[in-house]
């Protein structure tokens, strides 16, 4: 165990320079929860603490707990991917958490663990899921008002009083109880909830008693983000001189890579919002360095759209635009292509890089972007590309739209048209996972990754244009990997040769 906790650890540390570091910069926050909550005693936190007294006394549940802990830490310091491979590992062994006489919790709080990472990196629908499998598996009355808050946080955006009133009995809860990690934390996450009511002064008002319970209880995380967000607030308020004034102090005074990245995001937006090219030119390198040295691959992004967007508008530099257009491009598809999902900032990614293109490469923009959407499909046969396609489509719109109706008045798409292609899917072997239960877990066998970002681009469309625009999209591909031979493209994709022809006419001008 001492092995596996120390390559982890090396792991988590690639967003720093100083082994351990990271781990101490979130131990505080995350150990206390597990104390607070009266899931572990002291005696059993101070053991996961102890790398050596773990390896000699394995407990495998402590195990499981300390790998959620590491990818609860991996994903607060911008290591999603990490984050991501550490929560699968839990996982794939989850029976372990279902042992003992603290099964309910275990498992309840590791649903827990997860949706929050699910929500942090935009996967609404799967954090939504995980939060009712919490949910039923909670027995803890401190767990399950944690659970109870955080559907709080996530359905908040109806903005309506009641949510602002069940906010404060919350913070009420965990202050009587002296859960002062999810005290600090509901205070932060009120004062943002106030920010969209434009209710300011109160924001600031939680910011505060936020930041004297995390500075208190040594919660180096919260009060950082507390920190970042009051520059925010500057930056709201058009102050943009004083908030690049803050944001240079803060970038002095926190020990995090990740929230260096950050700032220095904020320093190069607020630079070329007040005309300071050069400054803002630095700023934003500095933060894409940052980022490629430590794998923040969402930071990386917006760093490359920064500094595309300064090349293209205001030094008309269209090759060095197109590099760094490209690099953020190309960082949200890797990270699409490991399986964390492309969140409003990817999308608005795809979107400006595809815009860039249609302006300088007019007809090569949704080519060059769907060449890594569609790469799963290079074996298929065009039956099986449709039917897998149809079933992404139906999956990404249940868990996006909603099931039923949702689905068919977002596609426009009559009931009985649908059962008929939900049947024809079934007898080809294609089955839905049940969205009525609790547990409803989606498949990998026939979940396209690609599909799903696809579905998600054309989200608007509904069943007829979508069709049209995927079909014309996914034969262009096929006939460029075709070496634009249509015999070949009708040979591979098993389909006769006279349909190809009436089906790519649009294509022929660029047949040889």
């Amino acid at each position: 165990m001492t092995h596996r906790q120390s390559l982890i650890s090396n792991e988590l540390n690639k967003t720093n320079d100083a082994s351990g570091q990271v781990e101490q910069f979130y131990a505080a926050e995350c150990y206390d929860l597990l104390g607070q909550i009266g899931f572990l005693s002291k005696e059993k936190i101070a053991l996961m603490l102890d790398e050596k007294k773990m390896s000699a006394r394995r407990n495998r549940l402590l195990e499981a707990l300390q790998k959620i802990t590491y990818a609860k830490i991996a994903s607060l310091e911008g290591n999603d991917l990490f984050a991501q491979e550490l929560f699968s590992q839990v996982l794939v062994k989850i029976n372990i958490l279902n042992k003992g006489s603290q099964q309910e919790s275990a498992l309840a709080y590791f649903y827990y663990e997860y949706s929050i990472f699910l929500m942090r990196i935009g996967d609404l629908s799967g954090a939504a899921m995980h939060l009712k499998l919490a949910q039923g598996n909670a027995s803890q009355n401190k767990l399950k008002q944690m659970i109870a808050y955080q559907i709080l946080v996530m359905e908040s955006s109806s903005h309506q009083e009641s949510s602002r009133k069940k906010w404060l009995q919350s913070i009420a809860y965990f202050n009587k109880y002296e859960m002062t990690v999810m005290e600090s934390q509901a205070h932060y996450e009120l004062a943002l909830f106030l920010v969209t009511e434009d209710n300011v002064s109160e924001a600031v008002e939680h910011l505060d008693l936020a930041h004297e319970i995390a500075v208190k209880a040594g919660y180096q995380n919260v009060q950082w983000n507390i920190d970042y967000t009051k520059g925010c607030f500057l930056v709201s308020q058009k102050r943009q001189t004083e908030a690049l004034r803050y944001f240079q102090s803060l970038l002095n005074s926190v020990s995090s890579n990740h929230f260096h990245a950050r700032i220095l995001l904020r320093i190069a937006e607020l630079y070329k919002e007040l005309g300071k090219i050069d400054e803002a030119l630095d700023a934003a390198r500095t933060c894409m360095e940052v980022c490629q040295r430590f794998s923040m691959d969402s930071e990386l992004a917006d760093a490359g759209l920064i500094l595309g967007d300064l090349h293209h508008r205001n030094l008309s530099d269209i090759t060095r635009a197109f590099f760094y257009y490209q690099q953020a491009y190309g960082s949200v598809i890797a990270l699409a292509k490991r399986g964390i999902p492309i969140n409003s900032r990817g999308e608005r990614t795809i979107n400006e890089y595809v815009n860039f293109l249609e302006e300088h490469f007019p007809g090569d923009s949704s080519e060059t972007t769907n060449e890594d959407l569609f790469a799963f499909s290079l074996d298929f046969t065009w039956v099986k590309i449709k039917d897998l396609f149809h079933y992404n489509l139906f999956l990404y719109h249940y868990m996006n739209t909603g099931v039923g109706n949702k689905t068919l008045d977002a596609l426009e798409f009559p009931a009985s048209s649908f059962y008929s292609a939900t049947e024809r899917l079934r007898s080809r072997g294609i089955t839905f996972p049940n969205f009525r239960r609790s547990d409803v877990e989606i498949p990998s066998e026939n979940y396209v990754e690609g599909l799903q970002q696809y579905c998600r681009l054309h989200r608007e469309k509904n069943w007829v244009d979508i069709n049209e625009r995927f079909e014309k999209d996914m034969l262009a591909y096929h006939y460029k990997k075709n070496n634009y031979n249509k015999k070949f493209l009708a040979k591979n994709l098993d389909l006769a040769y006279s349909g190809i022809v009436n089906r790519t006419k649009y294509l022929t001008s660029r047949d040889s």
